[in-house]
């Protein structure tokens, strides 16, 4: 099942106050790929753009972490269905409300534990996120295949 945020936020991370952390201004995806969770010093996960420096979170997004595939990536359609493999990360593409929903409900994990750090240049195929109509559907295939869950059995 895949975990509510708005559960893991508790109150303590509400009220404490997130360490600075160094800006970067706009990156690039491949400058972001270079954020990844073997960088001993700064990893970096992005959300519709936003880009969090997760470097405090070695458990999470470090070598041994249960989500170090998540570091150095964009995973905005990745998260709206708790995927991890790589095929679904540094995925622009149109998404459904259901998993435009799904995906926001982390922006606000996100923004209570890290730190923005840099915003990330779409360059001008993709523009921005806040507009998605020109971006590629997902193919038939890959929608079957994103929608299945895994079974633990």
């Amino acid at each position: 099942m895949i975990p509510n945020p708005a559960t893991l936020i508790n109150s303590d991370s509400k009220n404490n106050e997130l360490p600075d952390v160094e800006q970067l201004g706009t990156i690039t995806l491949n400058q972001l790929h270079s954020y990844h969770c073997n960088n001993p010093t700064k990893r970096i996960v992005s959300l519709y753009g936003v880009c969090y420096d997760v470097t405090s979170s070695v458990a999470s997004y470090g070598p041994d972490g249960a989500y170090k595939e998540y570091a150095g990536h964009d995973i905005t359609l990745a998260i709206s269905n708790h995927k991890t493999q790589e095929e679904w990360l540094d995925r622009f593409v149109k998404m459904t409300e259901d998993q435009h929903s799904k995906s926001k409900g982390w922006v606000e994990y996100f923004g209570a534990k890290y730190r923005p750090c840099a915003t990330l240049d779409l360059g001008d195929e993709l523009k921005s996120f806040d507009n998605q109509e020109s971006w590629p559907e997902l193919s038939d295939e890959d929608k079957e295949a994103f929608s299945k869950g895994c079974i633990i059995m």
